[in-house]
């Protein structure tokens, strides 16, 4: 069954990504929003979830989940290449908007320009980086893990499902732990080239999990990555994650990796049935 109510799920979305990984969204966009949000949508429609619910989930379990399909035009797939970096730097976006025809004030250009506050804002941290570029991106990760240790990238797939549809999903397998001791998450933000928002967060713990299922109206199958945090206390009181799952701060809270999110992990460890952890 394909469900609707699509547009308050891609709100939910946006406030919930916005909320943790950078550009802010105003205090008043929820309050306009809050009522549509917490009378149409659950937790689990926006693939979040808690601690218990996920360690739960059982062969044939019904989940109405919405996976939104990357938007090219807003999160490109290529990175500027080398010899165009010094040409255009990514901190002198103005070329790039006169070059591309983008206003700053359209919602696109105002999305770009979120990116860029939010790269200026961690600029010199060294548990953050936004790459731009794939070296960047590599010697980051790398840095993360340390010498000698071998990593590699997963990611939400779903390669036959090219429409954004919001329906009921059938649960395949119990989810499957990713056992790696670090992890380094990098999420993709929207700009004119691929640009990264990578995170080591080595002070909170996580553990993340593949999930397979399908969908129950369009039959496309899903491998869902799913990064649980252990503790909650780090984001505000007022989060979204509280008010739609109803746990309290320092909760540990589980949430799906969009398309495009990738999870770097260690190379040499492998997966375990969630019962045998």
């Amino acid at each position: 069954m394909v469900l609707r109510y699509t547009y308050p799920v891609l709100l939910c979305i946006l406030i919930l990504m916005h909320g943790r990984w950078g550009y802010a969204v105003k205090d008043e966009i929820f309050r306009e929003n809050e009522t549509k949000i917490s009378h149409h949508i659950k937790s689990a429609e926006v693939g979040l979830f808690t601690m218990d619910e996920l360690l739960n989930f059982h062969v044939g379990q019904k989940l109405p989940i919405f996976f939104p399909i990357r938007n090219l035009s807003l999160y490109p797939p290529f990175f500027l290449p080398p010899k165009y970096q010094n040409i255009i730097p990514f901190i002198k976006p103005a070329a790039m908007f006169n070059l591309f025809k983008v206003p700053p004030s359209s919602p696109k250009g105002k999305a770009f320009l979120g990116t860029l506050y939010s790269c200026d804002s961690i600029n010199g941290e060294t548990t953050k980086i936004c790459a731009t570029s794939l070296d960047s991106m590599l010697g980051f990760v790398k840095k993360a893990f340390g010498p000698d240790v071998d990593f590699k990238f997963i990611t939400t797939t779903h390669p036959t499902l090219t429409t954004p549809v919001f329906q009921n999903y059938t649960v395949l397998e119990p989810p499957v732990e990713i056992v790696s001791v670090k992890k380094v998450p990098c999420h993709p933000f929207p700009y004119f080239y691929a640009i990264y928002f990578c995170h080591t967060d080595l002070n909170y713990e996580t553990r993340a999990f593949k999930l397979r299922l399908v969908g129950d109206g369009s039959g496309d199958e899903v491998e869902a990555v799913i990064v649980c945090h252990l503790d909650s206390k780090n984001l505000s009181s007022d989060h979204l994650v509280f008010r739609m799952l109803g746990v309290e701060k320092g909760s540990s809270y589980c949430h799906v990796f969009r398309q495009g999110d990738i999870l770097w992990i260690q190379q040499q460890t492998s997966g375990g049935g969630v019962a045998a952890v």
